[in-house]
């Protein structure tokens, strides 16, 4: 079933259960907000009471933004129930609450954060909260430690691979992250300008051989529950307070995935801020201390294997971000952050330094230990 404006006011009738914090008989006015690539997303409102609304989030049997021609199975979003479910159940508070699924029609419908911005856009402007980024870094640290193999009972991580067996989104990934952007595919696109430097990438055989090493360990280690895209805009801050949203793609994998994407986001910024020593100084305290509480959350956990499990997340961490660095420059989903750079010599400034730290970052990825060496090198 596709969830429409036209669709929706009949449907929530339909779907009480939706609804249930709104007075009876009430009048919905409904507006679509957002501006996902998978996803349609509306608010829900009492016409009297508009304080009172809900989010629906519905997916479609196609990728939104290109229509359907391009068929994509609607279980995505089941996998964002149960991502949302966990999160809300070890780290309250760090998502929004869920108030009902609906698996047929594909629609869920959780709490309204109506005052929220987005974390991309305050890194943007040069606010650099660096208490955000410790609260993403716990949240990161609770879901992995919580689900981590390592940690859990043979009979818990099956049933969390089980649960979490996202393989439709999770070879998207594969293709989006580690393969088009190196090959000659029709959704790439760069600054006019970049072309030698993306040519000698792609003649870069050791380059090439770490992308495939990371790549496979993308697809084959299963390690934790990962959110699976895990960037500035998938944060939203109110107040103090950040929340994480958009986990359709979580799955059972490498959880340095999430703390990778996480961190190539702000290296994003810190590229983007050429000229302000002091927002990037802010933002290299901000990758900081997002380890340090992420390591604070394994380190509670009782584990032997707990120094020798972190090494590993730490190190493939980085190859991850040096990828998502890269895909951001050239591939088919570039970020505001570079992309307002209207200056186009100063933007391939910023584009030339993030392309050599990011392919630095691939090629040495199993030579990093410590993150306080990796921002010594901004």
């Amino acid at each position: 079933m596709e969830i429409t404006l036209a669709t929706l006011p009949n449907y929530l009738r339909q779907r009480p259960a939706m609804t249930r914090s709104f007075e009876r008989g009430a009048t919905f006015r409904i507006e679509e907000i957002g501006d996902g690539n998978l996803n349609t997303v509306y608010r829900v409102s009492d016409a009297r009471h508009p304080e009172c609304s809900i989010v629906l989030k519905h997916a479609p049997p196609y990728i939104k933004i290109l229509g359907p021609d391009y068929p994509l199975s609607i279980e995505r979003l089941t996998f964002e129930a149960r991502a949302l479910e966990l999160y809300g159940h070890f780290a309250s508070g760090t998502v929004p609450a869920q108030y009902d699924f609906d698996p047929k029609a594909a629609v869920i419908a959780m709490e309204d954060l109506r005052d929220a911005h987005v974390l991309r856009d305050d890194l943007i402007n040069g606010t650099v909260d660096t208490a955000i980024a410790e609260q993403i870094g716990r949240f990161m640290g609770i879901a992995h430690s919580r689900t981590h193999v390592n940690n859990v009972g043979n009979t818990t991580a099956a049933h969390y691979k089980q649960q979490f067996a996202n393989t439709t989104m999770q070879s998207i990934t594969a293709d989006y992250v580690f393969s088009f952007p190196f090959t000659e595919h029709e959704t790439n696109f760069w600054t006019p300008g970049l072309e030698p430097e993306i040519q000698r990438l792609k003649a870069d055989t050791d380059f090439l051989e770490q992308t495939e090493h990371l790549k496979r360990i993308f697809l084959t280690a299963q390690q934790g529950v990962t959110h699976g895209d895990l960037h500035t805009g998938s944060v939203l801050v109110q107040g103090d307070t950040a929340k994480v949203i958009d986990a359709e793609f979580a799955f059972y994998g490498p959880v340095g995935f999430d703390l990778g994407l996480f961190w190539a986001n702000y290296l994003l910024a810190y590229f983007s801020h050429q000229d302000n020593p002091r927002i990037r100084s802010a933002l290299k305290t901000a990758i900081w201390q997002t380890w340090q509480t992420y390591t604070t959350e394994f380190e509670m956990t009782d584990t032997e294997l707990k120094a020798q499990t972190l090494e590993n997340i730490f190190r493939e961490a980085i190859g991850f971000s040096g990828l998502e660095i890269l895909r951001r420059l050239i591939g088919a989903a570039h970020v505001k952050d570079i992309e307002n750079i209207l200056d186009i010599p100063q933007k391939l400034r910023a584009e030339n330094a993030a392309l050599q730290f990011g392919t630095t970052l691939v090629k040495q990825h199993n030579a990093f230990s410590d993150v306080a060496v990796v921002i010594a090198m901004l």
